[in-house]
């Protein structure tokens, strides 16, 4: 770790609180995490915020390919230096958020892994991204807050359950693999991480017919986590139709209008995204022949 510091002190570099930097110094907690993502020497993978490449470097001889993404161009710069000379690695200064995980894929020919320890603040947003391009990745494993792991893994009916569970639960299969101590990075973060790993299925669970407007009932639903799940969509935008025909809509798929959102399972939210659908579409129907009529 000495040494590590040294580096980054030398060339002015220090964690940066507005990017969420806890660097990962534990050389025996990195060993682990490489045993758990099951690297093969034929794999590609995306480090997604390296920092100081403690694990970036221990994965290099066990992979054909690396290709980490740096926000930071300072660390970004640091690791370009470090690696120069290994053809397996490459450096990406840039936002995760918008990186080409579809496009790198391609090229490799194969799906990636994606191994990380993600900044607190982009954890949740990450997710999603990687879920978004999930037809390119065969599986993630996450260093994440301890609270968002348990909220991945939420059942029906607890607080932690949420939009998150849900679309995880929805792609993939997660499993939360080992818990790390805050001594295992720098600066401590002041509550545990776990390191949280993704299978990503070859289908979702069930059966969505529109990915986008599923997902959107979801959020709409769990708005306001206190108020029931009419009360939630009567006031969502995204729902077109009247209070009672929102009330007809779950009352024929089931559901008690006086539950909240978070007792609700994916099978349910899939039954109720279609419903709704049906009757937006009808909803848009009609406005478009009134203003063909007009």
């Amino acid at each position: 770790m000495t040494t590590l510091m040294q580096e980054l002190r030398s060339r002015g570099v220090s964690p940066k609180k507005a990017l969420g930097q806890h660097f990962l110094i534990d050389k025996g907690i990195a060993h682990k995490i490489i045993q758990l993502a099951a690297l093969e020497p034929e794999d590609c993978v995306v480090e997604i915020g390296p920092g100081m490449g403690v694990l970036t470097f221990l994965m290099l001889p066990h992979v054909k390919r690396l290709a980490a993404v740096e926000l930071d161009k300072d660390i970004a710069d640091y690791l370009k230096e470090k690696g120069e000379g290994m053809a397996s690695l490459s450096v990406i200064c840039g936002d995760a958020l918008h990186y080409d995980f579809q496009g790198l894929a391609q090229e490799a020919g194969r799906k990636l892994k994606v191994v990380a320890n993600l900044p607190y603040n982009i954890a949740t947003p990450v997710i999603f991204r990687l879920l978004e391009c999930r037809e390119a990745v065969a599986h993630l494993t996450l260093m994440l807050q301890h609270e968002v792991a348990q909220r991945i893994i939420a059942t029906p009916g607890g607080k932690d359950y949420g939009p998150l569970s849900i679309f995880t639960q929805l792609y993939t299969s997660p499993k939360i693999m080992m818990r790390v101590r805050p001594q295992a990075f720098y600066p401590h973060p002041k509550v545990e991480s776990a390191v949280v790993g993704f299978e990503i299925l070859e289908r979702p669970r069930v059966t969505i017919n529109d990915h986008g407007f599923f997902q959107e009932v979801v959020r709409a639903s769990f708005a306001q986590r206190r108020k029931t799940i009419l009360n939630c969509l009567k006031n969502s935008p995204l729902v077109l139709g009247t209070k009672e025909e929102i009330l007809e809509v779950l009352k024929a798929v089931g559901i008690d209008p006086r539950r909240r959102a978070e007792t609700l399972d994916l099978v349910e939210f899939q039954h109720l995204a279609e419903a709704l659908k049906r009757i937006t579409e009808e909803y848009n129907s009609l406005i478009a022949a009134e203003r063909r009529g007009t």
